[in-house]
């Protein structure tokens, strides 16, 4: 599960999906395997194929699967008599067939008819891919995403199911796989060594009542599985397994798999606690249903649950008796992958919403992995396919870093592309707050995010910086907006800001809540002087801190001048920056006074000498320069290895009558604590 605040909106463009709406329909092919085509009397289907099998999916009545085929056999119910069926008709509810997906708890969760039946949006979204959104359900409170990709040459069809609430209050909710398929076969599911129900499921009988120890003779029971071979005396059956597959031997001789990931310690809120469900409803179909963990999702947040679907060919049996497990065992082992093994299905980290969270790594024949998190090592453990696995206990709300280590070797997260680009590179993740953190993208209008080359005269070469411009940005405004600069730290670039501090998603969000006025902001890069020559070059910090303000105001911002529309007057300018760049933000101050009013540090690398013998110049004209400044603020954690520096660098501004704001907070030298300064100096400038 990974919390998210937003549903986005696919929309059209470079690169966009292709919609395709019940009422409007875009017979446009730009992806392989993928087109829009008319089935079983609906115009508006989505078709995924490749050479050997077919999937067909259908946005108009409940977003569901009516094609599976490998080599042109259907393994899904789909019966004639029920074509271009649609909410409205004559029929009020829908047959049950074909692959359809739900959520639960069952005798729990309201959940109104869109979701089953109405109309939802669908969208090409890439080769053999596709996704389909439901409209909002008032009634569960939540949107239904489901997507799907089709291997290029395999059966393999990865389908996910996303809920996401969109009310204003908590909704506990877990996932159903309600798949109908042809009647008539045979149902194998192994069972989990530590299962719960004595003989490995349990009967439904009628509404109210299940039984523990049923005993019939259309089902087989050993200690590895329980096979069904026909229709039970009542009609649902409930299981407890933990090995995260299941199959069907189907009448039209093939094999359908299930894999799906389960968690054995998270709770399952159906009434038994079941992972998986098979339910005869008729002679003709019976349903193959996986059941997700429970989801508490509070306003805002989502939940996923993904299925791995094959469909192989196979004999079926003459005498479905004759169906052996380890046959069975072997032919799923060796032609399907364990649910979280395929290329790009993976996850890791995971957020869960009671902010723990799951590390994961296929660490093949590895000996020895731990995931090092907050400087302490967190072993993990192989499970029975091969997966290495750890979780969390509760985590409080902010950004996190973390690498692993396999049999000593220090690696970042595979699966994870948010990366810190630093000397040592590690990956990372975010624990959301009880209330949206400003870091967080929201449903707000959004700014966008510039990146610019320049030959720069100060440095004879090539440079690059960030811009942001505000939601709205108008190139001719009648006042030009006000100009922050903000610099990044030692090590990093002028893509930190945005890629870690999330200062976008900041701006985007005060903006929209009326607490800061649009802005531009530009993000230098912050070694003119490339890092790696710290180790031979003498005072590299000073040489390096003096070539960024000559760069910055010789070449980066009569550009950005020239190409924004932004304001040149020094009360209408800012600069800031953590650590290293808090430290160039101080020199900027005391060495160029007339370019910015509003001065911000942030765990600032400050000066460490005495102002009255290597910096006379700074403590000339202080009165003045005091009167030209607004504001000079600077900030540190309490548990920075940069305090004392601060300390020393406050008192120096004290001693010499310099204007300051100092503020000292909880905290070390870390980006939890720089998300929160850059919020604060933001709403105090230009005011």
């Amino acid at each position: 599960m990974r919390p998210h605040a937003y549903l986005r909106r696919a929309t059209f463009g470079v690169g966009a999906a292709i919609v395709v709406c019940c009422f409007n329909v875009l017979p446009v092919n730009a992806f392989e395997g993928a087109s829009v085509v008319s089935y079983y009397g609906y115009d508006d289907c989505i078709r995924l194929q490749n050479d050997e099998v077919s999937v067909v999916l259908c946005p108009a009545a409940g977003g569901r699967v009516l094609e599976y085929a490998l080599d042109g056999t259907n393994v899904l119910y789909l019966p004639s008599g029920g074509e271009g069926w649609r909410a409205g008709t004559d029929r009020k509810r829908p047959d049950l067939n074909a692959g359809r997906f739900d959520i639960g708890p069952e005798k729990v969760v309201k959940r109104g008819q869109v979701l089953w039946a109405g109309e939802w949006t669908g969208e090409i979204t890439g080769d053999r891919a596709a996704r389909l959104t439901s409209q909002f359900d008032p009634e569960s409170g939540v949107r239904l995403i489901r997507e799907f990709h089709l291997h290029e040459s395999d059966s393999q069809l990865r389908c996910t199911q996303t809920i996401v609430n969109e009310s204003k209050k908590s909704v506990s909710l877990c996932h159903w796989g309600r798949t109908f398929a042809v009647g008539g076969g045979v149902a194998v599911v192994p069972r989990s060594v530590h299962g719960r129900f004595p003989v490995g499921y349990v009967m439904y009988e009628g509404a109210n009542s299940i039984q523990l120890q049923p005993d019939d003779p259309q089902i087989q029971v050993s200690k590895d599985a329980v096979i069904v071979t026909g229709p039970p005396q009542h009609a649902k059956l409930g299981f407890d397994s933990h090995a995260g597959w299941f199959a069907y031997l189907a009448p039209t001789n093939q094999i359908f798999v299930k894999r799906f990931e389960t968690y054995p310690d998270r709770p399952y809120n159906e009434a038994a606690g079941l992972t998986v469900s098979v339910w005869y409803p008729e002679q003709d179909r019976v349903e193959l249903e996986p059941i997700g963990p429970a989801e508490n999702l509070k306003p805002g947040q989502q939940a996923d649950f993904t299925e791995q679907w094959w469909i192989l060919p196979y004999d079926f049996p003459e005498d479905p008796n004759d169906v052996e497990f380890n046959e069975i065992r072997r032919i799923v082992s060796r032609k399907t992958t364990p649910a979280g093994q395929e290329p790009g299905t993976l996850i890791s980290p995971e957020v869960h919403p009671n902010r723990t969270v799951t590390f994961r790594f296929s660490g093949g024949d590895s000996e020895k992995i731990s995931v090092l998190l907050n400087r302490k090592a967190l072993p993990l453990t192989r499970d029975v396919d091969g997966i290495w696995k750890v979780t969390t206990g509760p985590l409080a709300p902010g950004i996190y870093e973390y690498v692993f280590e396999v049999d000593g070797v220090r690696v970042t997260d595979p699966r994870n592309r948010w990366t810190k680009k630093w000397f040592v590179c590690a990956s990372l993740f975010e624990i959301p707050g009880e209330e949206p953190l400003l870091t967080q993208r929201a449903g707000v209008p959004h700014g966008t995010v510039h990146r610019h080359l320049y030959q720069s005269t100060t440095t004879g070469g090539q440079r690059a910086a960030v811009v942001y411009t505000p939601p709205g940005y108008e190139p001719d405004a009648a006042e030009p907006y006000p100009l922050l600069v903000l610099c990044h730290g030692f090590g990093d670039d002028e893509t930190a800001w945005t890629e870690v501090g999330r200062a976008h998603h900041i701006l985007d969000n005060l903006i929209a809540a009326g607490k800061i006025s649009p802005l531009v902001v530009v993000m230098p890069n912050g070694h003119p002087i490339p890092p790696n020559e710290r180790t031979w070059s003498e005072d590299y910090n000073n040489k390096n801190s003096e070539q960024l303000v000559d760069d910055v105001l010789d070449d980066l911002l009569p550009l950005v001048t020239t190409q924004y529309h932004v304001s040149t007057h020094p009360e209408r300018r800012a600069i800031t920056g953590l650590s290293m760049g808090g430290g160039h933000s101080i020199a900027m101050a005391m060495t160029r006074p007339n370019e910015f009013a509003w001065v911000g540090a942030f765990s600032a690398a400050a000066p460490e000498g005495e102002f009255a013998t290597q910096h006379p110049e700074w403590t000339q004209d202080t009165a003045d320069v005091n009167q030209q400044r607004r504001l000079f603020w600077i900030a540190c954690g309490s548990d920075d290895f940069l305090l004392k520096r601060n300390h020393h660098f406050v008192e120096q501004l004290k001693t010499h009558d310099i204007d300051h704001v100092y503020v000292e907070t909880k905290g070390n030298h870390s980006w939890n604590v720089w998300r929160e300064y850059l919020p604060t100096f933001l709403q105090l400038l230009f005011r």
